[in-house]
């Protein structure tokens, strides 16, 4: 093996939009386009691939009256009366608009060559990756300017008569962004708990509510299938904080609580688990243990070997008459 391998990463400046991915429910995104020309429409993806995701109709920007819309960790409506601004080649001059934005001489972009994957063995490998969404925002003007990193969150924002599904950016260095709003908001931590706690930023919207999406459309709520709980909004801003500066979330310090219980299990470490588990926001509790448990090993562990009867497997199990699936965690140690 030669011994002059090395590697360089580049950052990519980048801007969203909003549109629809339709995987069956139509998923609420931030369309990711970047200035070398490729977009995040759940794989990554240049301009000719992408003109052909629209073409299937994977990426779009309306939904028809009577079908769902789904909002990562905010809630799903089915909906009606929807008017919408875009339609597959306007959608696409936008796309264009920002890539020409970032990259106004529309040089170096990339070309995948028609494919996204490359088959290493018997496997199909992204060959882009898919990169996650990352909020940043410039300390000032120039390019000296540093880049903050932040996380963020969907919401809804009360502004005036209307109901915008809005987004939180939350910064490294605390300061609050709220976008996808006409005018888009610079907060702070006390402005916006407070937001929160008066109800005009909330996380649900009730049957027949009009929903406004700055930049694609609107839509009447016609049902709501669930939504997170406002207590749950608020929990959910100091793990936007946490991951802003590098810091563990509530999700991976419950982890870490479970991991030190397995190894050790003493009624101690089982009362360091159950704060840390309750701590963490309900409708992200699902991703403190693995993909086929979620969190029923930690809540047989908090709260009786009962909890694996809501086990989505046992569930499917025990409807189609086959053996039950079973976990086991250990008790704590005596003494």
């Amino acid at each position: 093996m030669p011994a002059n391998r090395i590697t360089r990463t580049k950052t990519i400046d980048g801007l969203v939009t909003p549109v629809f991915i339709h995987n069956d429910t139509y998923f609420f995104t931030n369309l990711q386009v970047y200035a070398d020309g490729l977009v995040n429409c759940w794989e990554m993806v240049d301009r000719a691939l992408f003109e052909e995701r629209l073409r299937t109709g994977w990426v779009t920007a309306t939904v028809p009256d009577g079908c769902e819309i789904s909002v990562h960790e905010l809630g799903a409506w089915t909906i009606a009366n929807g008017r919408w601004a875009l339609d597959e080649t306007k959608l696409l001059d936008r796309v264009n608009d920002l890539i020409r934005e970032l990259n106004p001489r529309m040089e170096n972009l990339h070309d995948c060559h028609g494919r996204t994957t490359e088959k290493i063995g018997n496997v199909n490998v992204s060959i882009l990756g898919t990169p996650r969404e990352q909020p940043v925002r410039r300390s000032g003007p120039g390019p000296a300017a540093k880049r903050i990193k932040g996380d963020n969150i969907s919401v809804f924002v009360r502004d005036g008569n209307a109901l915008y599904l809005a987004d939180v950016r939350v910064f490294a260095d605390g300061v609050i962004e709220l976008g996808r709003l006409p005018t888009p908001e610079t907060l702070d931590l006390s402005q916006l708990t407070q937001a929160i706690e008066q109800g005009r930023i909330v996380s649900s919207a009730p049957r027949d509510t009009r929903i406004e999406i700055h930049d694609l459309g609107s839509f009447t709520a016609a049902e709501q299938h669930w939504s997170v709980d406002s207590a749950d909004l608020l929990r959910s801003i100091p793990d936007l904080i946490d991951a802003a500066n590098g810091r563990p979330d509530s999700v991976a310090r419950c982890r870490a609580a479970y991991e030190a219980y397995l190894a050790d299990p003493t009624e101690t470490l089982r009362e360091a688990l159950h704060s840390t588990y309750e701590a963490v926001p309900s409708h992200r509790r699902r991703y403190v243990g693995d993909m086929d448990t979620k969190d029923i090993a930690v809540r047989m562990i908090l709260y009786g070997d009962q909890e694996i009867e809501n086990w989505s497997h046992r569930i499917t199990a025990r409807a189609q008459g086959e053996p039950l699936p079973t976990i086991t965690v250990p008790k704590p140690k005596k003494g």
